[in-house]
């Protein structure tokens, strides 16, 4: 089982001009196990969503190192066919390229999908940084409303409170970097 997590990248040098993506397919070949092997990669593309993200989806072939059989043969490479799924802004830009492309893999996957983008169509991102500071200020520093923050990391360790981030707790956690990735849930009370 694969862990899928959202990433989000800024496009760089972003114009804030509405874009047509095409369908884009690209080969090359390298030398595997011995045999001069077709490498693929297909970028296929889907809806805009009303909100101006279009989904595509990458197809790559992968080379691998690895030591296996196939039918009686003992090879140290494999190929391995990959898909990616992403979004990418084309209507409707923020300022600056925040939020260009959204990927929805694992993280070397995520990575993987960015350099496909930018060297088949020319774009360079990041990965957009979020101030969890401020974030997690913003959800907890409301007033009159009726609801708690759950704060919880990676590691599962899972704080509660409207003021979370006023603790000694917190604090240690931030200060040896283990907020780096959080996840940040609101619990709605109702008034019954």
């Amino acid at each position: 089982m694969s862990i899928i997590s959202i990433n989000i990248y800024d496009k760089l040098n972003d114009t804030g001009e509405d874009e047509e993506l095409e369908v884009f397919s690209h080969e090359k070949r390298e030398i595997v196990n011995g045999y001069n092997e077709q490498l693929q990669t297909y970028v296929l593309i889907n809806n805009i969503s009303p909100t101006g993200y279009q989904n595509i989806q990458i197809i790559n072939d992968e080379i691998f190192a690895q030591t296996v059989r196939v039918k009686g043969e003992v090879v140290h490479q494999v190929i391995k066919q990959d898909m990616y799924q992403a979004y990418v802004k084309v209507r409707d830009k923020r300022p600056r390229g925040v939020g260009n492309l959204v990927t929805l893999c694992r993280k070397d996957s995520s990575l993987k999908t960015k350099e496909i983008l930018e060297e088949n169509f020319g774009n360079e991102y990041e990965q957009h940084k979020f101030d969890i500071l401020k974030i997690i200020d913003a959800a907890s520093d409301v007033r009159n409303a009726r609801f708690k923050v759950k704060i919880e990391t990676v590691s599962s360790v899972s704080m509660g409170g409207t003021r979370v981030h006023d603790t000694q707790y917190y604090a240690e956690m931030l200060r040896k970097g283990q907020l780096s990735a959080v996840i940040i849930i609101m619990i709605c009370l109702s008034k019954q």
